[in-house]
């Protein structure tokens, strides 16, 4: 499990995407850790700042997305400061990153066995196609596709979602890289091979003796997988803490809100699924104070004015929420 120290460490990251209509500020100064061994989960709204965050250590923003301040630590080495070269060398081999949807990451001209050898010898010292075919066929086996022998030699399109979406992980993991990061792995996928995706993260982990960071809006993908958890909104972070904490001693209102949105078994037929009134806050105008405070039940006057402070509730939760204040009339009442 997790030694001592942090992989990577993300300091003050600020990315903005500068657009005709101006710049849309998509990551407002987000710090966080990822440990050594650990599966941290980022969970958040669409247009929260989940992948951006993703692309942004990657270095794989579009054209029109620029790191605007921070730094990203990956083994105490800001990546934001590598060159061109240097950052291709961390992505295959250090970092990996699993993306949304394998067909529009997978070539579907190509059969899935090249596409893992092509990986495979690109960034493999001294391995000949034989070995890096051989090695391709033993990661389909290890990400549990059946008869690897012969899949290896299918087309994209010949496969079933979840298949793919298991080749996008076999070529993720071909390099052994020490950072994993998987940005919605299980999105349009049934809940039966949705658990088999999240059940092969786990055990990867712990073959390949790396770390996850994972991407979703999800909660019960979290609940199931993580061992800690950020809540992002608005381009910031709004809660952190152990998934424990996160669902029984919530601090903010927005990931009560989030909780509160997924189905329940005792739920009635008739009823309908709570949703959270509103919309997410454009951020080509970010608001000044809190950006949850139009759609927050709990909101104050303080809330649109000023934007709180982060508040340290254990040594592993913090929540930047003005219902921490020690002169909060509401301090200590349960969140919803």
């Amino acid at each position: 499990m997790a030694s001592s120290g942090p992989l990577m460490e993300i300091k003050n990251l600020e990315t903005s995407f500068f657009t005709f209509s101006g710049e849309v500020k998509a990551v407002r100064d987000v710090s966080l850790a990822v440990g050594r061994g650990e599966i941290l989960g980022i969970v958040g709204e669409s247009g929260s700042g989940k992948s951006v965050t993703a692309l942004s250590v990657t270095r794989l923003l579009p054209e029109n997305g620029r790191v605007t301040g921070g730094e990203v630590l990956f083994e105490g080495e800001d990546l934001l400061k590598k060159d061109e070269k240097a950052m291709r060398r961390i992505l295959n081999g250090g970092i990996s990153m699993i993306f949304q949807d394998p067909m529009t990451s997978l070539n579907p001209t190509l059969r899935v066995g090249t596409q893992i050898a092509e990986r495979i010898l690109a960034f493999g010292r001294g391995v000949s196609r034989d070995e890096a075919w051989r090695r391709a066929v033993e990661l389909l086996r290890q990400v549990k596709i059946p008869e690897p022998e012969k899949r290896v030699h299918a087309y994209p399109f010949e496969m079933s979602g979840g298949m793919r979406q298991r080749v996008m992980i076999a070529a993720a993991i071909s390099t052994n890289p020490r950072l994993l990061i998987a940005d919605e792995p299980t999105t349009a996928l049934d809940v039966t091979i949705q658990n088999q995706i999240l059940r092969l993260l786990r055990g990867l982990r712990d073959q390949i003796d790396s770390s996850i960071l994972l991407i979703t809006h999800d909660l019960g993908v979290v609940a199931e997988t993580c061992q800690r958890v950020a809540v992002m909104y608005g381009g910031k972070l709004m809660e952190e803490g152990l998934v424990g904490e996160i669902f029984y001693e919530t601090a903010h209102p927005y990931t009560a809100g989030l909780k509160k949105s997924l189905p329940r078994v005792d739920q009635k037929r008739d009823e309908a699924l709570f949703s959270i009134a509103g919309s997410p806050p454009s951020l080509l105008n970010p608001p000044a104070g809190c950006p949850f405070a139009a759609r927050c039940a709990r909101a104050m006057r303080v809330c649109d004015e000023a934007l709180p402070p982060v508040y340290h509730l254990t040594p592993t939760h913090r929540a930047m929420c003005w219902l921490h204040h020690p002169d909060c009339p509401g301090k200590g009442e349960p969140l919803a």
